[in-house]
């Protein structure tokens, strides 16, 4: 039972419950500083009525009585009762007081990390998951409209004959634009995958776990503030140690790892299953040779790919040099907490290393950032070197047969060529089939004239072809 595992989607409730610890903390300091006030307000009324019987006494007879020495002796407990009220109330304002005051400053501080930390991890989540690769898809519709575009001006240049080399060009242009695009792409898919893995089981996780560990800690400072507390104002009377007995027990009753039980059950919220990141085939229906979660290698690709590869590496030493790093201060800081333990005197001590134990922690989820940052970059270096290695020492295959293409076009040129000669053959034919009395007419003989060069020109262009 913990945060990590049963809080994952308890942002809320975990926002309500650090809002009302802080209300119940000030509450505390409040009811400390009146506690301060009034003992030093006890105190001073003590001294002042020690001093006024001092003073009537010394005015009496000049024996000294059994009554006498214990009254003296009354009235001079009564002024070390005053002197030790003072004291009391000092080390209430420099000890429990000022370390309430400390913590306060700490579990504010541990409120805005955590919902600064929570938020970018929800921000990246949604960014690398949603946001990067919906514009991804966006740009990837774009290019494969441009990419038919450009094969279809391509045909029709080859077909007309009109600057086919620059429609050619745009062409590959258009389509290699498009395969990296599709490269990107899949990688992105990938990361996003990791990156969904990682923020499940591991960075949501570490946070909340984190975000109880410090939570804890508090609890457990806490318990030895109110315990120094109870110490120092113990009067040490019948009706007072009764009172302090029911103190001390409720206080025992506290335990820091038992004390989110209750919270837990209460907002214990069911584990979600969100859709993986998969790659989005409706992508391909207008495409030629891109296949789901495949590398393209091609003429039009491998350089872009060797690029790719290298500024992957590259990145991936980065941070692995910066993981190193975090995870020596890590080590270091970790080392510090324990032997500053080790020297605390007093139980409230345990709230000087608050600070350095949130740092510790968010030096924690830096670390494990770094690490999905590390998976990341590996899948990705780790698919390109694969493509790369299964490719090597070969050319690079061409994306687009052109001169295939080229006689594909001809071809239906020529057909569209030969049917029409054939229809006007086949016209020229019925005329002259045509009874006599129709080829008499004047106005029939220019016609067939007309047919008749046009049909030569037909052949003519036949022969050629």
């Amino acid at each position: 039972m913990g945060f990590g595992q049963d809080l994952r989607n308890s942002h809320e409730g975990l926002i309500k419950l650090q809002d009302w610890e802080l209300k119940l903390l000030d509450t505390v300091k409040r009811f400390m500083t009146l506690r301060v006030k009034s003992d030093k307000e006890y105190s001073s009324l003590l001294l002042n009525i020690s001093q006024q019987v001092d003073k009537h006494e010394s005015s009496q007879i000049q024996y000294i009585s059994s009554v006498s020495k214990s009254w003296t002796s009354m009235v001079q407990q009564t002024e070390n009762l005053s002197k030790i009220m003072k004291s009391h109330a000092e080390e209430l304002n420099s000890g429990p007081l000022h370390r309430l005051t400390m913590m306060i400053k700490d579990k504010q501080h541990v409120k805005k990390s955590y919902q600064s930390l929570h938020q970018q991890i929800q921000s990246e989540l949604y960014k690398v998951t949603k946001n990067d690769l919906e514009k991804l898809k966006c740009t990837y519709r774009q290019l494969t409209k441009d990419a038919h575009c450009a094969k279809e001006k391509y045909k029709e240049a080859v077909a007309k004959g009109k600057e086919p080399e620059k429609a050619r060009d745009r062409y590959d242009k258009a389509t290699m634009k498009l395969h990296n695009l599709h490269n990107q792409y899949v990688l992105a898919v990938r990361s996003a995958q990791l990156h969904q893995e990682h923020y499940h089981d591991t960075a949501l996780p570490l946070l909340l776990d984190s975000l109880q560990r410090m939570q804890e800690e508090m609890i457990g400072a806490l318990k030895g503030i109110l315990e120094e507390y109870s110490e120092i104002t113990s009067l040490l009377t019948d009706e007072i140690v009764k009172v302090h007995k029911e103190i001390h027990t409720s206080i025992d009753q506290i335990d820091p790892v038992t004390e989110y039980e209750p919270f837990i059950e209460v907002y214990r919220s069911p584990e979600t299953k969100e859709s993986s990141v998969e790659f989005d085939v409706s992508l391909l229906e207008d495409t030629e040779n891109l296949q789901a979660n495949e590398i393209l290698w091609n003429n039009l690709t491998a350089d872009s790919l060797q690029a790719m590869l290298k500024s992957t590496a590259d990145e991936l030493l980065i941070t692995q040099d910066n993981l190193h790093s975090k995870e020596d201060l890590m080590i270091e800081l970790e080392s510090k907490i324990i032997e500053s333990t080790k020297t605390c005197e007093k139980k409230s001590d345990v709230v000087l290393l608050l600070s350095q134990k949130q740092s510790l922690e968010e030096l924690k989820q830096t670390v494990q950032l770094l690490r999905c940052t590390e998976a990341k970059l590996l899948a990705q270096k780790d698919l390109l070197e694969q493509k790369m290695q299964e490719n090597e020492g070969k050319e690079p295959p061409p994306v687009v047969n052109y001169e295939e293409d080229a006689r594909s076009i001809n071809s239906m040129d020529k057909a569209t060529k030969v049917s029409k000669f054939d229809t006007l053959r086949h016209s020229f034919a019925g005329i002259i089939r045509s009874p006599k009395s129709l080829l008499g007419s004047s106005s029939v003989i220019p016609s067939l004239v007309s047919i008749f060069c046009f049909a030569v020109l037909c052949n003519r262009c036949e022969m050629h072809l």
